[in-house]
């Protein structure tokens, strides 16, 4: 039964290809989490499971005496993986108690609190269609609401892409530059990041595998998943990896350093209450002067440019020269005859 259930959530799994050595494997760990004692881990004893029991235990779910389990096998080339046809068969189908339904009836209302936000815009639908079957429909009237896009280009991969990375698979992306065309991505993804109401997956590809590289979900064309081994992220900590950077761009090389910033009275009050940045701090009161520390990005520019001339950089030099220049284009436009 260890073996069933291992294989029912693979061949339930429509996010993730197992090949026979995957279901072996899914096997083997569900019994040692299972059977392995702390004695027989210290003494690294194993519980392998051979091809063959697979086999027989496939041939048992799709018969009559088992659960009549609709298996495909699906070939690529002289491989093949393995997926149950009918993606809502389960062979742990079965009605849910009263206790059961009152827990559900509580996640339900949890999700509800995600209507609204960007990327989650499915809840509304899914929630409405699942009480419907459960019979236990709620009048549920929203009392919050959150900024959101909703002709955003390829927010509908994102559902899509998270349970990718949650099943540690390699993808093939197909990418849409803006000046060197389509590109191919093969990448081992890892997080979904969203700022100023766009997405961005991380990830390290087969060209760059010592760096994190990130791909706007707006330019992605196409995704599909590929059989390769998947390399799991052991160097990259998101609670803090975009600590020193405004936006998503994490530079590869170089240091943060220090930006100063001084602002007009009337905008002052504001950036005091609503920080650029969680390194912000307060150098000068009476003259309105604020600090950062972050790398220089063009995510940093375009905030600070979103100010006007209501901002002044002061430190450091070169992204002083940097405005100074982009500036003078824009009198310079401004000045032109008509």
């Amino acid at each position: 039964m260890i073996r069933y259930q291992a294989l029912d959530a693979c061949f339930s799994n429509r996010y993730k290809k197992f090949y026979m050595e995957d279901l072996i494997d899914a096997c083997n760990k569900a019994l040692q989490e299972f059977y392995v004692s702390k004695e027989d881990a210290i003494n690294d004893v194993e519980y392998y499971v051979k091809r063959r029991t697979i086999f027989n235990d496939i041939t048992f779910m799709e018969s009559s005496e088992g659960w009549n389990a609709p298996i495909k096998r699906y070939y690529e080339g002289r491989k093949c993986y393995y997926r149950y046809e009918d993606e809502n068969f389960s062979i742990n189908k079965r009605d849910f108690s009263e206790a059961e339904l009152d827990k559900l009836d509580e996640a339900l209302i949890m999700l509800n609190r995600l209507n609204g936000t960007a990327g989650f815009d499915w809840v509304s639908e899914f929630v409405a269609n699942f009480e419907d079957k459960l019979g236990r429909r709620r009048n549920t009237t929203p009392v919050i609401g959150y900024e959101k896009n909703p002709f955003l280009t390829g927010i509908e991969n994102l559902s899509v892409l998270y349970n990718y990375i949650v099943n540690k698979q390699v993808l093939k992306i197909t990418y849409q530059h803006f000046t060197q065309g389509e590109m191919v991505h093969f990448m081992h993804p890892y997080y979904l990041k969203q700022y100023n109401n766009r997405w961005f997956l991380f990830g390290i590809t087969e060209r760059k595998k010592d760096v994190l590289t990130n791909l706007p979900l707006d330019r992605i064309v196409k995704i599909e998943p590929v059989h390769m081994a998947y390399i799991p992220n052991t160097k990259f900590d998101f609670e803090e990896y975009f600590d020193d950077v405004v936006g998503v761009s994490v530079p590869w090389t170089g240091e943060p350093e220090k930006v100063v910033l001084k602002f007009d009275k009337e905008r002052y009050h504001y950036i005091i209450t609503k920080p650029l940045h969680p390194s912000q701090t307060e150098l000068d009161k009476d003259n309105c002067i604020i600090q950062l520390n972050v790398f220089l990005t063009p995510e940093l520019e375009s905030v600070i440019f979103s100010y006007g001339d209501h901002v002044e950089v002061l430190e450091p030099a070169t992204l002083r020269e940097t405005f100074r220049q982009k500036t003078a284009k824009m009198i310079e436009k401004y000045n032109c005859a008509e």
